[in-house]
């Protein structure tokens, strides 16, 4: 019996905890367990909904609204999905209702530390090599740049053309980890920059190519140019560039993931290693791992690539280091590993607005990990009873 399916259980026999609540919560709003959803509703109708003070009518009114409007309610067939909204409207009424209402008593002191999430920061490196900080406190006209003016909104970088003396100099802007920005550059290709990443572009495009380079991760809507291509210089444990003309597409590059994703939304790509070319389809996603010289091309979770741009961490049966990673990048934390966690896999949907405590909770009352925290320090390892079976 899976995880969800020992969750709904508990839940119908009215015996599940405040942790194991959110857990649940957070398992039905990811739309990934329909069988076992399906089993539950066609076993549970409003009248055997668990009593209690954790919710109210009012509230369970409203989270069936928000149910109603989510898009997972395509993936229940329409004579069923209604009682469906109003279950999972419950759990997550429930859950609304102790992220606002806490219980007394304390918090673990493995996830009582309230780590802030990442911002809208970045540093502007100019042709000279000044620096100029990306926020919401500078703002307006922040400097001239060859052919381009550039304005910062406090959220987005902005380079408008100014003139034809076909002056070409290279800016760079880097997110420091904690950090995210979006740019829009003279060409009108738009630019989202995830935490810990940079990308270096010329202020206008005067060539018969236009090349940028990236490192980190970074997702692309490239404005469409037939006669100038656009190329996507890659930086991470490998090399490699990305060809297009007009598309949407995310590359994650960090040297410290395994290898070197893109992954494509609409339009088309070539991604070249070496003398090694490869054309992705919308959907798709090709990997170069540091050291290969071929392209593993395969069917890409669109959502969970492209989570960060929406403001979310989604995982499917993602092991924990790799969850990790991204945690610690957003959050600026260092993260340290004991024991045995190859087999930890979690799958599950939070907001990256939370504070780092809200998502270090519910992956620690899946009792498959034990979390302990030291300042900006984090150390995740086998949760003790399981290892004792």
């Amino acid at each position: 019996m899976n995880e969800v399916q020992q969750l709904l259980d508990k839940y119908k026999l009215g015996q599940i905890s405040r942790d194991e609540l959110l857990r649940l919560s957070s398992l039905v709003e990811t739309g990934d367990y329909e069988p076992e959803i399906k089993s539950a509703i066609l076993d549970s109708l409003y009248s055997e909904v668990p009593q209690s003070g954790l919710w109210t009518n009012q509230k369970s009114e409203a989270a069936l609204q928000h149910i109603l409007s989510s898009p997972h309610r395509r993936l229940i067939p329409i004579r069923t999905w209604h009682i469906a909204a109003a279950i999972a409207g419950v759990l997550i009424a429930a859950a609304f209702y102790l992220k606002f209402n806490p219980p007394a008593s304390p918090a673990p002191k493995a996830v009582a530390l309230n780590f802030a999430p990442g911002s809208n920061k970045a540093m502007l490196v100019l042709a000279d090599g000044k620096t100029i900080p990306l926020d919401s406190i500078n703002q307006g006209t922040v400097a001239q740049q060859g052919d381009a003016s550039i304005f910062n909104s406090g959220e987005e970088l902005s380079y408008k053309a100014t003139g034809n003396n076909n002056q070409v100099v290279f800016n760079t802007v880097v997110t420091p980890r904690g950090g995210q920005y979006q740019l829009t550059l003279a060409d009108g290709t738009k630019v989202w920059l995830n935490s810990g990443s940079s990308l270096r572009f010329p202020t206008s495009f005067n060539e018969a190519e236009r090349n940028v380079e990236l490192s980190g991760e970074g997702y692309f809507q490239v404005a469409s140019n037939s006669e100038q291509p656009f190329k996507v210089k890659v930086k991470g444990n490998s090399e490699l560039s990305v060809d297009v003309l007009g598309t949407s597409f995310n590359i994650m590059a960090y040297p410290d993931e395994q290898g070197i994703v893109t992954t494509l939304e609409s339009g088309s790509v070539q991604l070249v290693h070496g003398t090694t070319k490869s054309i992705l389809e919308p959907g798709y996603g090709g990997t170069l791992l540091a050291g290969a010289s071929d392209f593993n091309i395969e069917k890409a979770d669109l959502e969970q690539a492209l989570a960060w741009k929406e403001g979310k961490f989604r995982f499917r049966n993602t092991n924990i280091q790799t969850i990790m990673r991204q945690i610690a990048r957003w959050y600026n934390i260092e993260v340290t590993y004991q024991g045995n966690l190859s087999d930890k896999r979690f799958t599950g949907i939070i907001s990256r607005k939370e504070n780092a405590a809200s998502l270090l909770k519910i992956l620690s009352t899946t009792q498959l990990i034990d979390i302990e925290t030291n300042d900006n320090k984090i150390l995740i390892k086998p949760h003790e009873a399981s290892n004792q079976q």
